[in-house]
C-alpha cells in the first residue's frame, strides 16, 4: 500500500509494488504531520455521575458536540451512550483540539442553573495553559472585548467598539525557563476566550497557532546536543494548543480531570531540561 502510493522511497526514488532490497539500501516512509502526532485515548471517562448532572473528561481531537463535520462522533453524543437515554447539555463549549472536563445536565433545569452559575461566577472552570513567554507578574486579569472578523470565523481577536466584554482571570502555577504553567479562569467563557486573551497579553498558549504560535514544539528544541534516531521522522511532543479543562467547581463540588499524555510528557521535559535551578 505504502509503495502503490507513493509514500514509500527507495534511494530516493518511489518504490514500485514489490521491492528487492540491497546492502546499503537507504528506504523513506514519508507521512503527513498529524501521522505523527500523539493521540490519546477515545474513550470519555466519566468522573463524576449524579441524577442530573454528569462530569467526564474529552479527550484531544473529539469534537465537543455534532456538527456537519463531525456529526455521529462528538463528545456529548458519546456521553449520551452513557446516560440511559438522557440528553447531555452542557452550558459550556471546548474546542475540539482542546481536553478535559465536559459538564453536562441530564435536564433542562438543571441546565439552566448550571448556565446562570457561569454567568454569575459561582461555578468556574479552570484551565490548565502551558505558554511560551512568562509573564513578568506572577497574577493578572484580562479584560478586553473580543469580536471577530467574519461571522463564520472562530479565531477572536480586540475589537474595543463592536466586541463582546469578556474578563480572563490567570495566575502563574510554574514558572520554567522560557516557560510557564498558567491556571486560566474565565468569567462566563466564551469558545476561544482563554486562547484569544493569552494572546493579547503576548503569552499564547504553546503550539496555538491560531494566535500566532507554531503548530508543535519538539524534544530537538528544547534538547541542547539533540541527534535524531537515523531514518526515523521526530515527532512532536505536541503538536495542538497546550490548554487543558482541568477544574471544574459548583456548589461544594470540585471535580479535576488528570493531564492528557500529550501535556504531561511535554512538562516532564520541560521540568528535567528547562527548570529554573
Amino acid at each position: 500500500m505504502a509503495a502503490e502510493s507513493k509514500l514509500l522511497l527507495l534511494n530516493g526514488e518511489p518504490g514500485g509494488p514489490s521491492l528487492t532490497l540491497k546492502s546499503g539500501d537507504h528506504i523513506e516512509l514519508l507521512l503527513a504531520p498529524e501521522a505523527m502526532e500523539r493521540h490519546s485515548s477515545d474513550e470519555l471517562d466519566v468522573l463524576a455521575r449524579e441524577e442530573k448532572l454528569i462530569i467526564a473528561v474529552k479527550p484531544t481531537d473529539v469534537a465537543f458536540d455534532a456538527g456537519r463535520a463531525n456529526r455521529g462522533d462528538s463528545a456529548l453524543e458519546r456521553l449520551a451512550e452513557q446516560t440511559d437515554g438522557a440528553r447531555p447539555r452542557a452550558p459550556h463549549r471546548l474546542d475540539k483540539f482542546t481536553s478535559g472536563l465536559v459538564v453536562a445536565a441530564l435536564d433542562r433545569r438543571t441546565e439552566a442553573e448550571l448556565s446562570d452559575a457561569f454567568k454569575d461566577g459561582s461555578a468556574t472552570m479552570e484551565y490548565l495553559v502551558v505558554v511560551r513567554a512568562p509573564p513578568k507578574a506572577d497574577e493578572g486579569t484580562i479584560d478586553v472585548p473580543l469580536g471577530k472578523s467574519k461571522r463564520s470565523e472562530a479565531v477572536l481577536q480586540p475589537d474595543p467598539k463592536h466586541g463582546r466584554t469578556c474578563v480572563t482571570h490567570w495566575r502563574v502555577v510554574e514558572r520554567l525557563r522560557g516557560f510557564a504553567v498558567l491556571a486560566v479562569t474565565p468569567e462566563a467563557g466564551r469558545s476561544h476566550q482563554v486562547r484569544a486573551h493569552l494572546a493579547t497579553q503576548g503569552f499564547p498558549a504553546l503550539c496555538d497557532r491560531d494566535y500566532g504560535e507554531d503548530d508543535r514544539i519538539l524534544l530537538s528544541q528544547l534538547k541542547l546536543h539533540y541527534r535524531a534516531k537515523r531514518g526515523r521522522p521526530e515527532r512532536p511532543l505536541l503538536a495542538r494548543p497546550a490548554v487543558h479543562a482541568s477544574t471544574f467547581r459548583w456548589a461544594g463540588r470540585e471535580v479535576t480531570a488528570p493531564l492528557p499524555e500529550d501535556m504531561d510528557v511535554l512538562l516532564k521535559q520541560l521540568r528535567r531540561l528547562r527548570p529554573l535551578a
